[in-house]
């Protein structure tokens, strides 16, 4: 993108994708950076929801949106966002069986029509908890990879795992423009047992210890004075996957 955003600037965009945007409407960040102008908001039956960005004639960015959460949610919270695809996520990776909910079929379908309506476009895509399920599951059957110039994904659970050998090709050729964040401390973020076998190229953040929802909101995240998002080392991973591991392998001892 001609913009050339720092870390922070990246999350508080992705913070966006909460917000209840109109089209025409201008998108700008808490420095009054100007991202681009909202050229249309899907919300389908089955709960899927994104904004798309016009940024410039031939760039645009995609803000899958994620769950609401129960303080800011509504009655459909429940029923489209958790019972329908983020706790039955959470099952098929801890039983390791590909499971896949409508709404990730939705975002699938949505964004490779999307990308064949606008055939010149190259498109930017920021997905945080269900915004990153949905955005992994689409870049795994994107028809049209040479459209997405890059994907920042946060706090979604690692859903290769659940992805078939057609998919997993699809994945491996987007990888080195999919950038995959984790907090370590986030128990949303499941199933990342090592950093290959993974949607994009993992990130994980060197964060600090908060509540529960917000560790998973971003609040956990450190940045430095040029905006630079603070990562961990290899044994933050090692740690965490071992308890991933082992939540897995006792889930699936129970099932028998």
């Amino acid at each position: 993108m001609s913009i050339n955003l720092t870390d922070r600037q990246r999350v508080q965009l992705a913070q966006r994708e909460y917000w209840d945007w109109q089209s025409g409407q201008q998108v700008r960040l808490p420095d009054q950076t100007v991202i681009g102008q909202v050229e249309r908001v899907a919300n389908t039956a089955d709960g899927f929801r994104a904004t798309v960005v016009k940024h410039s004639s031939r760039e645009k960015i995609i803000l899958l949106r994620g769950s609401s959460g129960i303080r800011h949610g509504d009655p459909t919270t429940w029923t489209n966002e958790w019972l329908r695809v983020n706790l039955p996520i959470g099952d098929a990776i801890l039983h390791q069986l590909p499971d896949i909910p409508a709404e990730m079929w939705t975002a699938a379908n949505w964004l490779n029509q999307l990308m064949a309506n606008n055939p010149t476009t190259t498109f930017y895509i920021y997905g945080h908890s269900l915004g990153s399920i949905n955005g992994q599951f689409a870049l795994a059957n994107c028809r049209y990879p040479d459209q997405v110039a890059g994907a920042w994904l946060y706090e979604g659970p690692n859903l290769y795992w659940l992805l078939n050998p057609r998919q997993r090709k699809n994945a491996l050729n987007l990888r080195c423009r999919i950038f995959n964040y984790i907090d370590p401390r986030d128990v949303v973020a499941l199933g990342y047992l090592d950093a290959q076998h993974t949607i994009g190229l993992l990130r994980v953040v060197q964060s600090i210890l908060m509540s529960p929802i917000a560790q998973h909101m971003w609040g956990g995240y450190q940045f430095n004075q040029a905006g630079q998002l603070l990562l961990a080392d290899t044994a933050e991973l090692h740690y965490r996957a071992l308890l991933d591991r082992y939540l897995i392998e006792w889930v699936q001892r129970q099932s028998h």
